[in-house]
């Protein structure tokens, strides 16, 4: 399953944009959006996309999410005063929210994974949670990152893994160095 993200502020810059660039209103409008977007993704890069209105209460949420619907329409409006106001409320609204998780004991992602190379020269990472999945993926694109959900979602989907699975429990300790199908195992390989 694919979480859906709430629609970013910034999405309504290209609208306003597009109507009149060069407008005092447009550039209010936009100035607005892009100091709001700065907020925004400093928040997202501590704390992943969309996690902060999680950590918090239903009602303080449902303040947040009634905040975000007002800066929406008033970018709908195309009134660089109401989007400044509305987007500073919401600078505002994040601030609050992430002192409320904070002094819920919740705590900004760490980034950490575990890593191995692949056979073919790629690395994989793992992480504690979906959310860390997505910080570690940004910050190394090169790495295939997956959380440890994903890996065990992977793992109980994959045709093959009750070969494994069995393996490791006949064997504690015993350590996958390869997979292959069923039909390349020849019974002369084993040591035994």
């Amino acid at each position: 399953m694919v979480k859906k993200r709430t629609p970013k502020p910034a999405k309504g810059v290209e609208k306003m944009i597009a109507k009149d660039p060069n407008s005092l209103n447009s550039r209010k409008v936009q100035s607005a959006i892009i100091e709001l977007d700065k907020i925004v993704s400093d928040m997202e890069a501590r704390w992943g996309i969309d996690r902060l209105p999680e950590l918090i209460d239903e009602q303080l949420r449902e303040r947040f999410e009634r905040q975000l619907d007002r800066l929406n329409k008033a970018i709908d409006m195309d009134v660089g005063s109401e989007v400044k106001t509305e987007a500073e409320a919401m600078a505002r609204a994040y601030r609050h929210i992430e002192k409320v998780a904070i002094a819920n004991g919740h705590k900004e992602l760490t980034g950490e994974f575990w890593q191995a190379p692949m056979p073919d020269g790629r690395v994989v990472a793992i992480t504690q949670s979906f959310e860390e999945q997505y910080k570690v993926s940004k910050q190394y694109p090169d790495m295939l990152v997956y959380s440890v959900q994903e890996v065990a979602n992977i793992l109980a989907n994959w045709k093959d893994h009750e070969v494994a699975v069995m393996t490791k429990h006949l064997f504690p300790g015993a350590e996958v160095t390869a997979v292959r199908p069923k039909e390349m195992i020849d019974d002369q390989e084993l040591p035994f």
